[in-house]
């Protein structure tokens, strides 16, 4: 007759015993989670500044915006406010992993929202454009940096790229 209490007791230990390990497994559920959203964020950071660097030195490569009609470089001027219009600056950024920058270009992507919502961004990327001088008597050289940031303003990227621009001249003959 003593043994009747015995199973209720092994019962509640039991009971205890799986909401413990319940309980463990629904944290690890959780810090995963916030382990792949972290990770997600810092993609879309990334992707946002690759973007505004990809456009950057599309923009340095098309005739005329960097070099003159005479195959001078264009060594720029100084920045000191953001704009949607590319140029060229002969100022350096003062500290590009300070977002949000003070000078440079607010560059939108087609198709990227950042009016609110699950899949938009903290803000448009930005890029700035340096000259840096002149390498050799046809090559310059200009740094790009850009920022991007996901979801929320915690998640940024900050990239740098040189990028050669090669002056040819090309001396066809006549007068």
């Amino acid at each position: 007759m003593k043994q009747k209490g015995f199973v209720l007791i092994v019962s509640l230990i039991f009971l205890v015993l799986m909401t413990m390990l319940g309980l463990a497994m629904f944290s690890g559920f959780i810090t995963n989670q916030m382990i792949a959203g972290n990770h997600r964020e810092k993609s879309r950071a990334f992707d946002a500044a690759q973007t505004a660097m990809n456009y950057g030195e599309y923009w340095l490569s098309q005739p005329g915006n960097v070099v003159t009609g005479a195959g001078t470089p264009i060594s720029g001027t100084t920045c000191s406010s953001m704009t949607t219009t590319p140029q060229v600056c002969s100022n350096a950024l003062s500290n590009p992993t300070v977002l949000p920058w003070t000078a440079g270009v607010n560059y939108t992507p087609s198709g990227m929202s950042t009016s609110g919502g699950q899949d938009t961004y903290a803000t448009n990327p930005t890029y700035y454009i340096q000259y840096l001088g002149q390498q050799a008597t046809a090559v310059s050289l200009y740094q790009v940096t850009t920022a991007g940031q996901g979801g929320n303003v915690n998640s940024v990227a900050v990239l740098q790229s040189v990028y050669q621009i090669t002056v040819q001249t090309t001396n066809l003959g006549g007068a």
